[in-house]
């Protein structure tokens, strides 16, 4: 007995180790569970942030399958959306249980995606405003260019149609360029003879108590009053005011989140210098006691 009880006098942080310190409550009135506190509620409220996040995403991804034929591509960014929204939340419930548990590890883990997350942001704020205009102008050279086999292949393929056809419905717009490309670029609308020599009827303007028929856009082209019938403007002139104004709000929001990321960073680093003290505290206690 007298040696195991040396062995413990020498061994004081074994003993520290096996019993727990006792944490802090939440709603303590000392500036250590104010700390706790509100570093919870800031871990609660990016969890939310990463839920709707991965909410939208599903959303988006949703919106994109009425146009899958024309681009498949456009699941990269939806995907992306999604993992970032699964990172946060993951990062979130990590931040959550290392703050109720007092657990310094997980706390590290979670401030250093934290700042990696803050990095990020700050950038593509940065890029989306400063690359506002170039990556417009490329977005819609890409566009007109890599998307005319939608045009081109309306007849032939039913997806390419039921994909040009939610766009044109949805944005009251024709074509890519403009309304000309189905009489340039489809064979079908040529103004030849026997040739349709028009549009589809999806590019028709609703008139109020008349029933659209299928040939509404047929033998339009040319017609000085066509502007009357159909929607003369391509579909990529409204993506790219699309484009502009979310690229706009991409960084404002990307920057917006980014700042109360820097209160997070901060509650973190100080909540963990004060668990480390107050854990060695409690060595030291133990030792003495």
């Amino acid at each position: 007995m007298a040696d195991n009880d040396g062995m413990q006098k020498m061994l004081p942080e074994a003993d520290a180790f096996k019993r727990k310190y006792a944490r802090h409550p939440l709603c303590a009135r000392t500036s250590y569970s104010c700390n706790k506190l509100f570093l919870f509620i800031y871990t609660l409220l990016f969890l939310f942030v990463g839920i709707i996040l991965v909410a939208i995403g599903v959303l988006v991804e949703l919106h994109r399958q009425q146009v899958a034929d024309l681009n498949n591509q456009l699941s990269l960014p939806v995907a992306l959306l999604i993992v970032v929204g699964l990172v946060i939340a993951a990062n979130a419930l990590c931040g959550m249980v290392g703050t109720l548990t007092e657990n310094i590890i997980l706390l590290k883990v979670f401030l250093v995606i934290t700042v990696i997350s803050f990095l990020v942001q700050v950038t593509i704020g940065v890029i989306a405003f400063i690359y506002r205009e170039q990556t417009a102008k490329r977005v819609a050279s890409v566009l007109s260019t890599e998307l005319m086999f939608a045009v081109e292949g309306y007849k032939e393929n039913e997806g390419l149609a039921r994909a040009m056809d939610y766009l044109q419905n949805r944005y009251e717009c024709c074509g890519l360029r403009s309304y000309r490309d189905y009489s340039e670029m489809n064979e079908d609308y040529f103004c030849r003879h026997g040739k349709l020599c028009g549009v589809p009827a999806s590019c028709c303007r609703s008139q109020e108590g008349i029933k659209l028929s299928e040939t509404c856009g047929h033998d339009v082209i040319g017609n000085l009053t066509a502007q009357k019938y159909i929607y003369t403007n391509g579909c990529t002139h409204f993506f790219m005011h699309w484009l502009l104004e979310h690229l706009d709000l991409t960084g404002a929001i990307a920057l917006g989140f980014a700042i109360p990321q820097i209160i997070g960073i901060l509650l973190v680093y100080f909540f963990i210098r004060r668990v480390g003290q107050y854990q060695k505290g409690y060595r030291v206690g133990q030792y003495f006691g």
